[in-house]
């Protein structure tokens, strides 16, 4: 799979298990900042259900992740696994499956950083400025060239910036955490809220469900991270139990907390802050610890903005150094030794889309505090492909795991998902690991759910694949490169 062209500088490798952590939760972890409100607006009461539901597509995934990227320590994650394991057309599918929901990423969680930002102007200067275009999406705008520009220094700098943001959001969290569930938490509450199959209906369980994995996506950060991580065959699968660990307690924790404390129609009517509305209902400190964690909630969901332009410029800087993409994307800045093309290309990408945003009249914050579902315009329509292309990826990665133990048994894997069947064929034994069967399933569920239930990506969704494939067989016809694959072979015998 090595490019075998001679490369000038290579990336440099800089994380250690606590900033490979911090790469993986950072790009998770702001995610329930926005997705808490979201979900409680379909699932209703029932939103730890949802999440806990979810959290099973996370675990599963990750777990491939971390055995694949300790023994493909480099750039590109979901892309090359699948290349390696499937072939060309594949990797390139994962791999822009993948810029699509870094590049949302990017853009969604720069305005939601100021979301969050404007509440604390507000809430100390009494001025609401930054709540309406051109100061929401400009703001956000500027998020982002200050982030292309600290990362095009290094990633030892964008992950100290993670690294800070990330302790002081763990620390936030489990305080509030701490005192709700020891003070106020009722179950009582909680059960009280429950009227299943009115609020809420079927429907909107299953729509809950399908955007609870909102609050996972983001896995494969600490992967994509892989080839610019210290001894990655320890730190990444260390790295990768500790965020499952931390990401999935906090966001089915928070939630949990939420309907013991307050009333779910609270965290709707405050979609845009959810988590300082369960700050704000706890006694003594409230107030404080609201104010608080508007802070975090914006630190942590402009970290989310940093890691989305880490992953997009990583994806891209992998598939042109593997021929999916033009050899410009390949680019190594030679001081800096970072993949500088892809960092300045696609931050400028996610710029667009806000510049787009800007000019859309029905996008602001808080579209959701009417208690309904508003349109919010062009940017609302993108989002909503943030699960479609990840999904897509991580369901690659779930088959790449089970098809690279048979065809790649050779491979030294430092760390191994537990839990393997034997077969036996043509007098070799494999070992098939369970879980990433369960992580491929749970995977195409939520995508069909997404599908079925969210226009948008049933409409975008084909489109931007559609564009993708277009590009890559022009790129590869211009190459004198074969556009099609041929039929994979995945037992080592059928290769002769």
């Amino acid at each position: 799979m090595a490019d075998e062209r001679p490369r000038v500088v290579g990336l440099k490798r800089s994380l250690g298990v606590w900033g490979s952590f911090s790469m993986g939760y950072a790009d998770v972890g702001a995610d329930y900042y926005i997705a808490l409100g979201v979900v409680a607006l379909y699932a209703a009461a029932l939103s730890p259900i949802a999440l806990a539901l979810a959290a099973i597509t996370y675990i599963c995934t990750a777990l491939c992740y971390a055995e694949l990227a300790s023994a493909h320590p480099v750039a590109g994650g979901a892309q090359v696994f699948s290349q390696r394991a499937f072939g060309d057309l594949h990797g390139f599918i994962a791999g822009w499956g993948l810029m699509l929901d870094y590049t949302v990423c990017t853009a969604f969680f720069a305005l939601a950083a100021v979301g969050y930002l404007s509440i604390l102007v507000n809430r100390f200067f009494g001025i609401g400025f930054l709540s309406k275009n051109p100061y929401y999406a400009g703001t956000a705008i500027l998020i982002i060239l200050g982030l292309m520009c600290l990362n095009i220094l290094g990633i030892r700098e964008s992950s100290r910036f993670n690294e800070i943001f990330v302790a002081t959001d763990l620390i936030t969290v489990a305080c509030v955490m701490l005192v709700g569930f020891l003070t106020v938490f009722s179950f009582q509450n909680w059960f009280s809220q429950i009227k299943w199959g009115e609020n809420p209906t079927l429907i909107g369980f299953l729509h809950g469900y399908s955007l609870a994995v909102c609050s996972y996506i983001g896995i494969e950060s600490i992967s994509q991270a892989a080839e610019e991580t210290r001894r990655p065959a320890r730190v990444i699968p260390k790295a990768t139990g500790i965020a499952i660990i931390a990401i999935v307690s906090v966001a089915v924790g928070m939630s949990t907390l939420a309907m013991g404390v307050i009333n779910y129609r609270e965290l709707i009517l405050h979609s845009q802050a959810p988590v300082s509305r369960v700050a704000e209902a706890l006694p003594g400190i409230g107030s404080i610890l609201a104010t608080w964690t508007a802070f975090t909630g914006f630190m942590l969901c402009t970290v989310s903005t940093n890691t989305g332009v880490i992953g997009v410029s990583r994806v891209t800087y992998s598939m042109g150094r593997l021929q999916l993409m033009p050899d410009q994307f390949r680019k190594v800045h030679s001081k800096f030794r970072t993949p500088y093309v892809t960092i300045i290309i696609f931050s400028l990408v996610a710029c667009g889309l806000l510049l787009v945003a800007m000019a859309t009249p029905g996008l602001r914050p808080g579209a959701l505090e009417t208690g309904g579902v508003e349109e919010v315009g062009l940017l609302a329509a993108i989002a909503d492909l943030y699960n479609f292309g990840a999904l897509i990826a991580y369901m690659y990665v779930n088959l790449s795991t089970i098809v690279l133990r048979i065809k790649e048994p050779y491979v030294y894997r430092p760390w191994k998902i537990p839990g393997n069947i034997k077969i036996t064929r043509n007098g070799h034994t494999y070992e098939l690991p369970v879980i990433p069967m369960i992580g491929f399933t749970s995977c195409l569920v939520i995508w069909l759910l997404i599908v079925w239930l969210h226009r948008y990506a049933r409409i975008l969704g084909p489109i931007w694949f559609a564009i993708g494939f277009a590009m890559y067989a022009l790129y590869r016809r211009r190459k004198g490169l074969p556009i099609l694959p041929p039929t994979p072979k995945i037992f080592p015998e059928e290769s002769g």
